[in-house]
């Protein structure tokens, strides 16, 4: 109200038409900005279906093999043909994989510019699908599959579904599974379930009688293939995640600690997928932004990011990558009071005997030093020996401190 005044005011003090022209001109430019900026924040991404065999339908119009066709909400993907499959890639790098006679329909298709919400949910209306989510999802966000008047809320996770051999089937990590009365059931990895009743099958009998093992191996080969050719892209992105890495916060303000966390944030996503196993310096760079992103985020979702932690741990461990553990075990001990589920970490420690598993890797490692290189070169052995007790020494310090301060 007071610029559109201050407006008029201006427009009676000029008596030129053209400069009274341009400046209308200017106000418009700078408000139609504005709004574009506003709007920008709210815009959709584009998702993709592609055809790899037989014979696939995006509502009526016939696919094209190995060309993309772009999704909008309300569509349906749906297939007659025996061995056909088809991928859906959703806006994050996350993908969808159906098998013939298969078909879903598109709910939801929502994601900010800067990646710090999202909303995307289909429903899978016949036979099956197997759906790897890669990206981080904030709070206020959500990934959902809708099938059999149930939902999988999905966060970072590997997982399939087959309606007509009714279960869900977690491969990496885990979904939040309710039902048209809210019965809620957390699914954790190797636990299939039996869609119809919610409960839990023996894992040698899913693998033995129910589990469609051809659609599995397929998947798990695409899979390897999409995540090789993910981080080749990556790479190219290396000097840009090295110099947010190195970004300190100290004397920042709040509201440039918020314009920060987005930049950090949409930047994370990238790299929310990579694994231990995965190149270890994209792993590195993932752990390191990740802390910086846990100093910069909202209270709100301080805890959701320690939950993702939790699940670095974990990978670090199964996989017996100790070279990125001692950074993971200082990012929980600095943040001890964000940690919701300690007891069940403490368990898993234990369970796992972690500190024997990194004590046996480092004599291992010394063993190696000692053969390849002590008959080769002057290397007093001894001193070996003792560099690495220090280590050993460090590394049960570190995680004694952390397991002390968990159990608090």
């Amino acid at each position: 109200m007071y610029v559109y005044y201050l407006i008029i005011l201006i427009m009676q003090k000029i008596e030129n038409k053209f400069i009274y022209f341009i400046l209308i001109l200017i106000i418009f430019i700078i408000w139609f900005s504005i709004y574009i900026s506003l709007f920008k924040k709210a815009v959709d991404r584009n998702t993709y279906v592609e055809l790899i065999e037989g014979e696939w339908y995006v509502n009526e119009t016939l696919l094209i093999k190995n060309q993309k066709q772009q999704l909008s909400i309300n569509d349906i993907v749906k297939t007659t043909k025996e061995n056909s499959l088809a991928i859906i890639e959703w806006w994050d790098w996350s993908i969808t994989r159906l098998w013939w006679n298969s078909e879903i329909k598109v709910n939801e298709l929502f994601v900010s510019q800067a990646k710090d919400k999202l909303n995307i949910s289909f429903e899978l209306l016949k036979w099956k699908s197997w759906s790897n989510v890669i990206s981080y999802v904030p709070e206020d966000s959500y990934f959902k599959e809708i099938f059999m008047d149930k939902e999988a809320a999905i966060r970072w996770t590997i997982f399939n579904v087959d309606i007509e051999r009714d279960y869900l089937y977690v491969i990496d990590h885990k979904v939040e599974l309710s039902d048209s009365s809210w019965n809620k059931l957390l699914v954790e990895e190797k636990k299939p379930i039996t869609l119809s009743n919610f409960s839990f099958i023996q894992l040698e009998e899913f693998i033995r009688n129910i589990r469609d093992n051809t659609f599995d191996e397929i998947n798990r080969k695409f899979d390897i293939e999409f995540m090789n050719k993910l981080k080749l892209e990556l790479q190219a992105k290396l000097d840009n995640f090295m110099k947010l890495s190195s970004k300190q916060f100290d004397k920042l303000s709040l509201e440039e600690k918020d314009l920060l966390y987005k930049e950090f944030l949409s930047t994370y996503q990238d790299l929310n997928f990579i694994k231990s196993t995965d190149d270890k310096e994209l792993y590195d760079l993932k752990l390191i932004l990740k802390e910086k992103l846990l100093n910069l985020a909202p209270v709100e979702e301080k805890k959701l990011l320690m939950e993702s932690f939790v699940y670095d741990l974990k990978d670090s461990v199964n996989n017996k990558s100790y070279d990125s553990l001692e950074f993971i075990l200082w990012v929980f001990n600095n943040n001890n009071d964000l940690i919701v589920n300690k007891e069940e970490i403490f368990n898993y420690l234990n369970k796992v005997n972690l500190w024997e598993n990194i004590k046996s890797s480092l004599i291992n490692n010394l063993n190696t030093l000692k053969s390849t290189f002590s008959t080769q070169l002057n290397i007093d052995t001894e001193n070996i020996k003792d560099k690495a007790l220090d280590l050993e020494e460090k590394a049960k310090d570190i995680i004694e401190t952390w397991v002390n301060s968990l159990i608090k």
